[in-house]
């Protein structure tokens, strides 16, 4: 029986083009002079879920807390829209994008008050969204020691931020965290395209005309043997489907524009053989058989 390659499409729900700063914890948007924008965020996840319903695909959703509630509050259609969709998992990703490992902000946080951000977060996703977070994405995916241990205390079943190479050692799969072994690792994918370069399943360079769909496709299918049953997680930032990373709106027309790139890798790689869509979570505990929360 031919053994497939799961792929799960993930986003990054988090404020536009948001960067960590020196000096403070969480993130700002690129072009606002202290605060966050969530214009391009929401219509971003517009027009994912269109995508995604389109082809009734599911994902695996991470989201910054303070997106979320804003979201709940400000297009309450949309929020019950993605709330209800049954082919939609929802995790964390911090509550204010939080740089923990404090690399730009120089202000690393420590165990307990990494624990605070932690419960503060899944208080607010056990409200909206009627559960706690099986899964995090920590924000710049910076995996702290302290991060795994409150991810653990706190119930989550695994995290996604560990980026590595597929080879002899790792091959796609779910591996417990050293320090937290009741936590799972989902590590992402960083690989080499045709020509030798890096590319990683990020689909940023996809949207901002770097790369073209067929580069992200040939990456699927160069790991359907190699790495069968294991998981590759395509990620993306809503916003990231309207403004660039510095804020800037892309504007190419028709199939150029980030949508239309979107939408013509999902039909591709929704057309390889060996090749199953799912979530994360769903993934996870078929692997390990771990009972549904």
């Amino acid at each position: 029986m031919e053994q497939l390659l799961y792929v799960a499409l993930t986003a990054d729900v988090d404020p536009d083009a948001n960067r960590a700063q020196p000096g403070r914890v969480d993130a700002v948007s690129a072009g606002t002079a202290e605060g966050v924008s969530l214009v391009a965020c929401f219509e971003g996840l517009g027009i994912l879920a269109d995508e995604l319903e389109a082809r009734r695909l599911p994902a695996t959703f991470f989201w910054e807390a303070r997106t979320l509630e804003a979201l709940a509050k400000h297009d309450a259609r949309l929020f019950s829209r993605l709330r209800r969709a049954p082919s939609l998992e929802h995790g964390s990703h911090g509550y204010r994008h939080e740089d923990f490992a404090g690399k730009v902000s120089r202000m690393p946080l420590g165990l307990e008050e990494t624990r605070a951000v932690i419960a503060r977060a899944g208080a607010a996703h056990a409200r909206l969204f009627g559960a706690a977070p099986c899964g995090f994405r920590a924000p710049y995916c910076r995996l702290t020691p302290a991060l795994a241990v409150a991810l653990q205390e706190s119930g989550c079943l695994y995290d996604a931020s560990v980026t590595r190479r597929p080879g002899p050692e790792w091959a796609l799969r779910p591996y417990r965290l050293p320090g937290a072994p009741a936590l799972y690792e989902l590590a992402l994918c960083r690989s080499t395209d045709g020509a030798g370069r890096p590319i990683s399943a990020y689909l940023w360079q996809l949207f901002e005309g770097k790369r073209p769909v067929a580069d992200y496709v040939r990456l699927i299918a160069s790991l359907r043997g190699r790495c069968a049953g294991g998981l590759l997680q395509v990620a993306l930032h809503p916003w990231h489907l309207v403004v660039s990373a510095d804020g800037r709106p892309l504007r190419s027309p028709g199939a150029a524009a980030p949508h239309g790139l979107l939408s013509g890798f999902l039909d591709e790689a929704s057309k390889l053989g060996g090749v199953q869509f799912t979530t994360c979570g769903t993934y996870l505990r078929r692997e390990v058989n771990e009972p549904r929360p």
